[in-house]
């Protein structure tokens, strides 16, 4: 869908986790100026909100087919990211449903073209109009994690040029990368795995394919909605802790920093009307 960015990207990904499938995947302004951005924009002609009576966060997806755009079991704050093209962990305050309750999604253009185009903008118009969302910007000083190049030097292998960009995890702790370049792995791991943010400061470009295989721990995952149970004792067999894992099968590291951020601070929001 044209220059989707890497809200929808990530959320494609994620679902590959669940599914075992190698799938493909202005700051300081306040809403007040995204509303009045969004008003002059295209929106969509006919959109319908449902709620879902059994929320399954493990089966969220969304779609573009013509001139339909659809979510299913999506939540608010999913559609956010979605729609201003943040993070999971950019998106501050608001009520604890705005987290847990599921949405299907169906909404139509006036044409393929001005889908393609316009979505984002359209699901912005959206958000203000049917869950009366409004937030301001601001930053604040967080905890995340930093992707850097470990001693020795990275150990990855250079992308066919014009490939396709895939991800998928064969089962937690076993996940396959095609064509990612190491920022949108930072963003893939950041979403899916991690319990805080990661950002690449690698510095390296290029798209690379590359296996991660380690042992997951209780606090990895927990994004997607699954729990992790401790290993049960010692097995030599086992994969290393994902630190160790990235260090010897991508000659990466990850850091623990603490860094300033814009985040998206939910001012007031609303559950949507029925349609």
């Amino acid at each position: 869908m044209g220059n989707a960015g890497w809200g929808r990207r990530v959320l494609v990904g994620a679902l590959a986790v669940v599914f075992g499938t190698m799938m493909n995947g202005a700051a300081g302004w306040a809403q007040t100026a995204a509303v009045t951005g969004a008003a002059a924009a295209p929106e969509f002609e006919v959109a319908t909100i449902k709620p879902v009576k059994e929320p399954d966060p493990s089966n969220m997806r969304d779609r573009e087919d013509g001139r339909r755009f659809s979510t299913q079991n999506t939540t608010l704050r999913n559609l956010i990211m979605l729609a201003y093209e943040v993070d999971l962990w950019q998106i501050a305050g608001g009520p604890a449903w705005v987290a847990t309750d599921e949405y299907d999604v169906d909404a139509v253009a006036g044409d393929e073209r001005q889908l393609d185009e316009h979505w984002q903008a359209m699901l912005q118009k959206l958000l203000a109009d049917r869950f009366q969302l409004a937030f301001h910007r601001e930053q604040r000083e967080m905890p995340l994690y930093v992707l850097e190049i470990a001693k020795g030097g990275p150990k990855l292998k250079a992308s066919a040029p014009n490939g396709q960009q895939s991800s998928g995890c064969e089962r937690l702790g076993v996940c396959n990368f095609k064509g990612y370049s190491l920022a949108h792995f930072a963003r893939w791991m950041g979403f899916v795995v991690l319990d805080k943010p990661l950002v690449d400061k690698t510095g390296i470009a290029g798209e690379f394919d590359f296996r991660l295989s380690w042992t997951p721990d209780e606090t990895q995952f927990s994004n997607m909605g699954f729990h992790v149970s401790a290993p049960a004792g010692d097995n030599p067999n086992a994969p290393p802790e994902l630190f160790t894992a990235i260090q010897e099968q991508l000659g990466l590291k990850l850091e623990p920093q603490k860094t300033q951020a814009e985040v998206l601070v939910i001012d007031h929001v609303e559950r949507p009307s029925e349609n």
